[in-house]
């Protein structure tokens, strides 16, 4: 019996997911577990595994498709097991009778739709060369090429063009093929006789630039696409809409476009930069209690199998805040302030940047802080930095944080003014931990009573990001109180000392 695919729970907050790459093909023989696909969501790209032992024998859903959490996009099973061609309907919904026939949705990826719509004409007069007859971006360009020959000559027809290009017939990645196609190149003459999975956008950026003798690329294609032949016979035409401006271009430039992730990051900044009223305020904080403490436990927390880290001291003294000011742990809304009484801390993790310096950040989640001793919040931190490095997050690892945590110190930086998560209330930025001249009072020192002291302190520079809807400088001062307090007064009742 055929066993579905279906789209694994992406988590209460996010319903709908791209699909990046088929890793197997109809046909092939998969073990139970093995990775059969990737997908992408608004937060991270997560791998779909094999629900059971067999072969592919449909699948329903293509690359680039958006698909729902819960639906069906293929089949695994004997070769002999009879399957459904499209995904069975949703036995929620409500039934439709009508005495009109059903026209059948043509299948389509959503950029093969777009052109298609653009260019105004019906996808189901192109023919699929995708899995299951899935109309894909090159055969409506390939539909719309042979259409304006046809318009000329007469001598042909898009019935008639089914054959792939060579290009995309190969095992270039998805993304590479898509940009090949953007920019009509033969990814055969960009990779110069070697194998097309070796090729990165970046090879196909670099080929435009300097086949095409451009020095600025386009943030978007144009539809239709012609082929490579007619566009290098056509005389240069004015730049489109979407291009770079003239006056911004230079040469030996280039631009790169965005990543998803990239765009993602200026989305939610730019949301949360212009919607909550930002309001930043410095503490210092002495340290000494606390590196003490860390020199003394950290090998028999080694032992244990945890990596001890700075960060995990953090997170428990922004606990402690928490607890003084209840309220950092909120959030505006229009009929009243919602306060979660569940800490969980969300962790920015910067992502190592690419040959351009481009580099990227999620916040995972540290879910019920305020339950966990120092060496609980240093196991989340240890597995969850780990596999955000390695792009092994999860939808449910990113959800629900109520107060972020940013350690901008391990790169050396003293002093950042961050960005609140939207739509939380507050975010502490914590910088790098160094020596500096402190004056102490006699008091502090024990001296005498002839003057104050000069000493070397390890210090730490607290930078709290607050919206002013939600907390005023007194209470914001309040929580830096209370986390600089824990801090300088470690260890906290019921940690070892």
């Amino acid at each position: 019996m055929a066993i579905e695919i279906r789209v694994p729970d992406l988590g209460k907050e996010v319903e709908e997911a791209t699909i990046i790459r088929w890793q197997v093909k109809e046909g092939d023989t998969v073990a139970e577990g093995d990775v059969i696909l990737e997908l992408a969501t608004g937060k991270v790209d997560t791998e779909v595994t094999a629900p059971a032992a067999g072969t592919v024998l449909k699948i329903l859903r293509g690359d680039g498709e958006v698909v729902k959490a819960g639906e069906v996009i293929g089949w695994i099973g004997h070769p002999e097991d009879e399957v459904e061609d499209v995904p069975p309907a949703d036995e929620s919904a409500p039934v439709v009778t009508s005495a009109a026939p059903r026209r059948e949705r043509v299948r389509a990826t959503p950029v093969a739709r777009r052109m298609a719509e653009e260019a105004g004409i019906d996808l189901a007069a192109v023919p699929g060369s995708g899995p299951g007859g899935q109309v894909t971006k090159a055969d409506v360009a390939r539909y719309l090429a042979a259409q304006e020959a046809s318009s000329t000559d007469g001598t042909s027809s898009p019935e008639h063009t089914t054959a792939l290009p060579e290009e995309f017939a190969d095992v270039a990645s998805l993304s590479v093929r898509r940009l090949a196609a953007d920019f009509n190149v033969n990814l055969r003459e960009v990779a110069q006789g070697r194998p097309l999975s070796q090729l990165t956008r970046f090879d196909v950026l670099a080929y435009v630039a300097q086949q095409k003798g451009l020095t600025f690329l386009p943030t978007e294609p144009r539809y239709p696409l012609r082929p490579p032949a007619v566009q290098e016979s056509e005389p240069p035409s004015s730049p489109a809409p979407e291009t770079v401006e003239a006056s911004r271009v230079e040469e030996d430039t280039i631009l790169v476009p965005h990543t998803r992730m990239r765009r993602l990051i200026a989305e939610n900044t730019a949301r949360s930069a212009f919607t909550a009223p930002h309001v930043t305020t410095v503490w210092d904080v002495d340290m000494s209690a606390v590196l003490g403490h860390y020199r003394r436990h950290k090998d028999a927390f080694a032992r244990r199998g945890v990596r001890l880290t700075l960060t995990a001291y953090f997170v428990k003294a922004l606990v402690a805040g928490v607890r003084a000011v209840p309220a950092a742990n909120g959030s505006w809304t229009e009929e009243g302030i919602l306060i979660s009484r569940r800490v969980h801390v969300g962790l920015a993790v910067a992502i190592p940047p690419d040959e351009h310096g481009l580099g990227g950040l999620v916040v995972p989640v540290i879910r019920d802080a305020h339950e966990l001793t120092l060496e609980g919040i240093a196991r989340r931190i240890q597995d969850l930095v780990t596999r955000a490095r390695e792009q092994r997050l999860t939808p449910e690892d990113l959800k629900g944080g109520t107060i972020t945590l940013t350690n901008y110190g391990v790169g050396g930086s003293r002093l950042q003014t961050p960005i609140i998560v939207h739509p939380q209330a507050a975010i502490l930025g914590v910088g790098a931990v160094e020596k500096r001249p402190v004056v102490l009072s006699r008091e502090d020192t024990g001296t005498s009573p002839s003057g104050d002291a000069l000493v070397f302190v390890p210090m730490v520079t607290l930078a709290l990001s607050y919206d002013h809807r939600v907390l005023d400088g007194a209470t914001a001062d309040l929580f830096c109180r209370a986390v600089k307090d824990a801090l300088e007064h470690w260890p906290l009742e019921g940690e070892i000392g």
